[in-house]
C-alpha cells in the first residue's frame, strides 16, 4: 500500500487543541500516536485535545510528561501520554518491559518526541510532525505507512 502524507495549518492554540479532540473522537484502543516537533510547537496542546476526544476524565491534566516519562489517563479510551524528549530514560523504562505497557490494546499511546524511540513504535504508527511558519499559526504533517489502519484520515484533505 501507499504511505499517506496530509498537511494542515492550524491558526492558534485553540484550533490545535479542537484538531486534537477530533483525533481523540477517531482513535481507537491500539493506536499509536508519534509527535515530532520543537519546544512550544504545540505537541501537549494536541495531546490535551486528544484527551477530549478520547473521553478523559480530567483533560486539564495532560501536561508534558518529560520528567515523569509516561502518564495514563483515564476515561471512555484511556490515554497514556509519553514523552521520549528524554530517550535515554525512556529506553531503559522500555528495556525493562515498559513497551508492553505502553502498546496496552485498550489504550491510545501518544508519544511526544516519538522520533527518539520510533524503531520501538509499530509500522502502524500515525506521525504528526509540527512545524511553526514563517507567519505564524502551524503546520501538522500527518503521515502513516498504511492508509488501512486510519482510514478516516483520507477526509481531512476535505474538511481542511
Amino acid at each position: 500500500m501507499t504511505a499517506v502524507r496530509v498537511a494542515i495549518m492550524l491558526q492558534d492554540p485553540l484550533a490545535t487543541e479542537r484538531f486534537g479532540v477530533w483525533l481523540g473522537q477517531h482513535l481507537v484502543p491500539g493506536d499509536v500516536v508519534g509527535l515530532i516537533g520543537e519546544l512550544g510547537a504545540g505537541k501537549t496542546t494536541l495531546v490535551r485535545g486528544i484527551a477530549v476526544g478520547l473521553g478523559s476524565t480530567d483533560p486539564d491534566a495532560v501536561s508534558s510528561p518529560t520528567y515523569l516519562l509516561v502518564v495514563e489517563h483515564p476515561g471512555r479510551t484511556p490515554l497514556l501520554h509519553a514523552d521520549a524528549y528524554l530517550p535515554k530514560k525512556l529506553e531503559g523504562f522500555i528495556e525493562d518491559g515498559g513497551l508492553d505497557y505502553l502498546l496496552d490494546p485498550r489504550a491510545v499511546l501518544v508519544v511526544e518526541w516519538g522520533q527518539r524511540i520510533a524503531k520501538h513504535l509499530p509500522a502502524r504508527t500515525l506521525w504528526i510532525e509540527f512545524t511553526m511558519p514563517p507567519g505564524g499559526g502551524r503546520r501538522l504533517e500527518l503521515r502513516l505507512a498504511c492508509p488501512s489502519h486510519f482510514p478516516w484520515l483520507l477526509e481531512l484533505p476535505k474538511m481542511a
